[in-house]
């Protein structure tokens, strides 16, 4: 289905149109609440750094950048963050100066788990209200909607305000 396709078929259909209103409200409550600042948290760049650089040791922040899909100053500085809050260390090579490796702190290291302990707090604090059946019902709607397979191309090249 066509852009344009898709377009008009939100025009026309009202019950669409409801169910996303729908959506929309159950998504600002859930906001409201402060259950979406951890995912917030997590998709920042300084997250997916420490993420990162919990697995990998002596990384290079050209090659982080180009595995987290961020450009290189924007690794640059937020390394500079994170240094200086204490939860990595640059270091440069003796032998080679122009070569900088990359290690996450003991700080970092804690830091990095609380998240990720607040998180599963959040996580099972879900999966007890929804119960087991609608916690399956979750899984696959989300392994639906991450299936690059089943995406058509506009949304797999979706971009929000273009």
């Amino acid at each position: 289905m066509s852009e344009m396709d898709l377009y008009m078929v939100l025009d026309q259909d009202e019950d669409l149109k409801e169910k996303m209103a729908k959506m929309m409200g159950y998504i600002a409550k859930i906001r409201e609440n402060g259950e979406l600042d951890i995912f917030a948290a997590i998709f920042q760049t300084d997250f997916r750094i420490l993420a990162y650089l919990m697995t990998h040791q002596d990384a290079h922040p050209s090659i982080m950048a180009d595995s987290l899909k961020v450009t290189r100053p924007n690794i640059a500085a937020n390394l500079r963050l994170l240094e200086s809050k204490g939860y990595i260390v640059r270091e440069i090579d003796d032998d080679n100066r122009r070569q900088v490796y990359v290690n996450i702190t003991e700080e970092g290291k804690k830091y990095y788990k609380v998240c990720e302990k607040q998180m599963s707090l959040l996580f099972a604090g879900w999966f007890a209200i929804l119960g087991e059946e609608l916690t399956e019902s979750l899984f696959k709607i989300l392994e639906i909607s991450s299936d690059p397979e089943l995406m058509t191309e506009d949304l797999k090249h979706f971009s929000f305000g273009a």
